[in-house]
């Protein structure tokens, strides 16, 4: 029997079409695949992207190495606790923190309070664990005012704890790392004490007056005024009236010291800014007014100095025999400084992100921060 040719046609066109239909099926399956592909390449190309950047913000900044000390090193992050500590102390005081001095500060903490803490144990300086809890305790009980007078002691010792809980909350440091922070600090006092074993309690002494002008001053008249009221006498009582007369007039000193005729008083030397200016004190004739210095503090400015009598051996008052023993603890810094590896870097980026941690943790509004701080703080434009 013969087949009919329209009917093996349209089994011919059938398979055709499921042909196609599979083929077209699979083109479907191939092109799912591919976008599934594409879609988790793309995924992970993002992923990858806000790892990479989470990493670069967040993880790396706090682990770069800003100190070191023979094989001690100092991260970003661990600057940052140490400053941290200082603005909550200052924070709770109702003041703020000076982003422009104390981050610059805290670096050169760092560096000196490793070399003492690596120089201690041979002059056999050390600090307990019971020193370092009874200096913790004085200061939160200091922080707290009043609010733990009266107290029994399980009550002292409960509040105590949540208070020093809260302390480390809010400055976001851990016990442990407090405590070796607390220790250094107590540390450096006992080998400054030990340093300042050597200052003696008597040192020549300079009688010191000073007033502040700016450029816009009539400076060559406050001269002539002076002269008029010493008339080359070297009586400290004259000179004291006198000095006091051009002060209230010119002076651009702060008001208290204005009030006092510019008296800065008996001086040793090495205790007024640091020793900056020594070479100006000891090296004006007695009575007579300085040559005007530029105020390291505002460059606007410029200090002139009178001295009206010296004392050759003056027993030091009690706050300047201790700025001497901290002058003598920076000598004895500076000569082991040389028996150490010490490594130290800052910069703008480093100060930029410092300022922004100081900001995450700060309890008081900020205000705005200078356009490039760093520079400014070092002079630039």
């Amino acid at each position: 029997m013969l087949n009919d040719p329209s009917q093996e046609q349209g089994e011919a066109s059938l398979t055709d079409r499921r042909r196609e239909a599979s083929r077209v099926q699979q083109v479907q399956r191939r092109r799912r695949v591919a976008f599934a592909v594409i879609a988790v390449l793309l995924l992970v190309v993002v992923v990858g992207v806000i790892g990479v950047g989470y990493t670069l913000v967040f993880v790396l900044p706090p682990q770069e190495r800003v100190v070191s000390v023979n094989e001690v090193t100092y991260t970003r992050g661990d600057m940052v606790k140490m400053l941290r500590i200082r603005q909550r102390l200052i924070e709770d005081s109702g003041q703020r923190i000076d982003t422009s001095t104390d981050i610059f500060q805290a670096l050169q903490l760092i560096v000196e309070n490793e070399i003492i803490s690596q120089s201690a144990p041979s002059i056999g300086i050390t600090v307990s664990d019971e020193e370092v809890d009874q200096q913790i305790q004085a200061t939160i009980i200091f922080q707290a005012g009043g609010q733990l007078a009266g107290k029994s002691d399980e009550q002292l010792d409960r509040e105590f704890k949540e208070l020093y809980g809260n302390f480390l909350n809010s400055s976001q440091i851990s016990e442990d790392e407090h405590r070796d922070i607390v220790r250094r600090t107590l540390l450096r006092e006992k080998v400054r004490q030990y340093v300042g074993e050597s200052v003696p309690s008597v040192a020549e002494q300079y009688h010191v007056y000073r007033l502040a002008v700016s450029q816009e001053d009539e400076i060559d008249i406050m001269f002539t005024k002076y002269q008029d009221y010493v008339k080359n006498s070297t009586d400290p009582l004259l000179l004291h009236e006198a000095f006091k007369a051009v002060t209230r007039e010119f002076s651009r000193e702060a008001p208290e010291l204005v009030r006092r005729g510019g008296e800065l008083g008996w001086l040793p030397l090495g205790v007024l800014n640091d020793g900056d200016y020594d070479n100006v004190i000891t090296g004006t004739e007695l009575g007579k007014l300085s040559d005007p210095i530029p105020n390291r503090d505002q460059r606007q400015q410029a200090f002139i100095f009178m001295v009206s009598e010296t004392d050759e051996l003056r027993e030091l008052a009690p706050v300047h025999h201790e700025e001497l023993k901290t002058r003598a603890l920076e000598r004895w810094i500076n000569e082991r400084r040389r028996e150490h590896d010490v490594y130290a870097v800052f910069n703008s980026d480093i100060y930029a992100w410092m300022i922004q941690q100081l900001g995450i943790s700060t309890a008081i509004t900020p205000s705005p921060q200078p356009t490039n701080p760093f520079q400014q703080f070092l002079g630039g434009n």
